[in-house]
């Protein structure tokens, strides 16, 4: 745990077994979301080791990688939101203002209601009510004319009603030319508990993400950083992007007495992203650049549910098991329309820019063609069991089965071609630990996954599932103050979609991708005052297939890092704080082509402080990227490399009743 946990609901959490046998976990709480000026989700994931930035999808995405693995190279990451898959299909980037913490579940052992992924999964737990009334209030401003404003309240109803609503509104002109930023969020939750044993939640969540959808630069004979961060090589005047995200979630836990519960719940969430842009598609001379128009209109539905019994047995030990069924079915239309560039001499139209003299608004694109028209749909019903044995003399062991019964169907609207796909898996993870003496424990896990993949490739057929197994063993230490972690891991997995080398507008499975290597985890604390948290990892992910011209996995360094500080003092007038941070992130493969691009290695610096102004309020003062180094955060291929925020300064003033 990193930070100090307010309050722990069953029901939107990993569970017991995670927190006693997944040592590798790490769940990052409240307050130091807020010392280290967390404001996408990638911020957070600085502070654990193993996880790198991946393709933000014109930076509408919230994507990463654990251990050197993620879901696609373009939908990014699957991550959650109170133990509910929130991003299947599409979604826009959550608002850290919702979050109340996060947690990055790790390994074989890291189960969030039954789901496990040898590499890792993150789940984001969002705030909910409390009885006690509380209200706090922030506005922001800062670099590139960014204004932000957060109100959060919650309190008591009646004695069995509690209520909160938090939102979150920000307007930016942006670190690049004409890519602004619009986003709002509201989130209304109720909570009701009409006795000890009974509770249940209702949690709603309205997003609105407006920008440009940016492909970001492109590199120059090799060079990532040829042109400053702020060149923007599309068109301002195809407008905004807008993505929309409807989410409604009622979950509950029915405490049935001798150390039993049911606990479930149900999420419904829909959601869309529509737009033009002009992404990039081929350098013609030293600096004129082809241009691809595309137009989008992706929709989603995904309805989810499940229900789980936990309980304790006493027998040779105590046992701890639990049983659950889950379901859900997903609706995910994706219409795309495009035109490629055309060469002029025989009549084309290149919809060209000059990479370094840019003029926006004159280069005509041809009428778009359309190009995908697919429907998926999905069915899904899992059972699951496991069992977590405390065996005595600081034995513990867990094992879990799993089956899934998948129908996935995929209807190609332009040719009427449909595929059917049903599969069937059993899945299965084991774990051990074994606590040497009060301090000292070593663990270690195995576990498989399977995991569905949306989508087809340039072939127009469907992709195979995603298919994984791997195992960790590590050694962790706990004394006063001091938490330390170090974890081998090695995992292997087919299936892996990533950038089709031959075409890029289009994903391709990878034969088998293996990542192995080394993680530390660090968390000091001395005395009331200071907190430090330091992390490393050597992450070696490759590729085996011979199609692919690199065998180094995308955006994954083999050397990354970080540490972060934070100071507090209590005093009459109110609380002090400051802190300060850095990352470092090595040499990554920025494209599976034959251009055999490598994204520089980065070090980036972050500063804060925090001062009361009146025992109910304070002013804050944070900078990040402080040294102003220039970096690129991720990257699809060598024409769309997302560069990094310049030195990024904001004053807020907060107050709290």
């Amino acid at each position: 745990m990193l930070g100090t946990r307010r309050s722990r609901d069953a029901t939107l959490s990993s569970d017991r077994a995670t927190e006693r046998m997944s040592q590798s976990s790490r769940s990052i709480e409240q307050d130091l979301l807020r010392a280290a000026g967390t404001y996408r989700l990638g911020d957070a994931l600085e502070l654990v080791s193993g996880s790198s930035q991946q393709n933000n999808r014109g930076g509408f995405a919230d994507n990463f990688a654990i251990r050197g693995f993620l879901s696609t190279a373009d939908g990014g990451g699957e991550y959650y939101v109170d133990g509910f898959s929130a991003n299947r299909g599409s979604a826009p980037a959550r608002d850290p203002a919702t979050i109340e913490r996060i947690e990055v579940l790790k390994g074989p052992a890291g189960a969030v209601f039954g789901d496990i992924d040898p590499a890792g999964r993150v789940n984001m737990v969002t705030k909910t009510p409390r009885f006690t009334p509380q209200a706090s209030a922030r506005l922001s401003y800062g670099s590139f004319d960014t204004r932000r404003l957060e109100l959060d309240a919650t309190g008591s109803l009646t004695d069995t009603l509690a209520a909160r609503i938090v939102v979150a509104v920000e307007d930016s002109d942006g670190y690049r030319d004409f890519v602004t930023l619009k986003r709002r969020t509201v989130a209304p939750s109720l909570t009701y508990r009409p006795s000890d044993a009974v509770q249940l939640t209702y949690v709603a969540q309205l997003i609105r993400y407006a920008s440009p959808f940016d492909r970001g630069v492109i590199a120059v004979n090799g060079d990532a950083l040829a042109l400053p961060a702020s060149r923007f090589l599309g068109e301002p005047n195809n407008g905004d992007t807008i993505a929309r995200d409807t989410r409604h979630q009622l979950t509950g836990e029915a405490r049935l007495g001798e150390g039993w519960s049911l606990v479930g719940g149900a999420a419904y969430r829909s959601g869309s992203l529509r737009g033009f842009s002009a992404d990039q598609s081929r350098l013609v001379g030293d600096r004129t650049l082809w241009r691809q128009r595309r137009e989008r209109g992706y929709e989603v539905e995904d309805l989810a549910a499940r229900l789980e019994l936990r309980g304790e047995v006493a027998a040779l030990g105590m046992h701890r098991p639990s049983v659950g069924v889950k379901g859900y079915t997903l609706d995910y239309l994706e219409l795309l329309r495009r035109r490629n560039p055309a060469d002029p001499a025989r009549g084309g139209l290149p919809y060209a820019i000059d990479i370094y003299d840019p003029v926006y608004g004159v280069a005509e694109a041809a009428p778009l063609l359309p190009s995908i028209d697919q429907r998926e749909k999905r069915r899904a019903v899992t059972l699951y069991a496991q069992d977590l044995w405390n065996v005595g003399n600081g034995i513990s062991l867990v094992g879990g089965a799993r089956y899934d019964h998948v129908d996935q169907k995929l209807r190609r609207n332009l040719t009427g071609a449909t595929s059917q796909r049903i599969s069937q898996p059993v899945t299965f993870r084991l774990g051990a630990r074994y606590q040497i003496d009060r301090a000292v424990a070593v663990h270690a896990n195995w576990g498989e996954s399977t995991l569905l993949n949306s989508g087809s490739g340039a072939d127009g057929a469907a992709f195979a599932p995603e298919r994984g197994q791997g195992y960790e063993v590590g050694v962790s230490g706990r004394w006063a103050g001091l938490d330390v972690g170090a974890t081998w891991f090695d995992i292997r997995k087919s299936n892996v979609l990533t950038t089709d080398p031959r075409d890029v507008n289009f994903l391709a499975p990878v034969g088998t991708l293996r990542s192995r290597g080394v993680e530390f985890d660090a968390t000091l604390r001395l005395g009331r005052h200071w907190q430090a948290v330091a992390n490393y990892a050597w992450t070696r992910a490759r590729y085996d297939d011979d199609t692919f011209p690199t065998p180094r996995a995308l955006n994954v360094p083999d050397h990354s890092g970080s540490v972060f500080v934070a100071y507090t003092q209590e005093t009459e007038r109110g609380t002090w704080r400051m802190s300060a941070g850095a990352t470092y992130v090595g040499e990554r493969s920025g494209a599976t082509d034959t251009s055999g691009l490598v994204l520089p290695a980065y070090t980036k610096v972050k500063a804060a402080a925090e001062a009361p102004l009146t025992p109910w309020s304070t002013i804050r003062l944070e900078a990040d990227n402080l040294l102003n180094e220039r970096y690129a955060l991720s990257s699809y291929n060598s024409y769309w490399i997302y560069p990094g925020a310049p030195r990024t300064v904001r004053l807020s003033l907060n107050a709290a009743l």
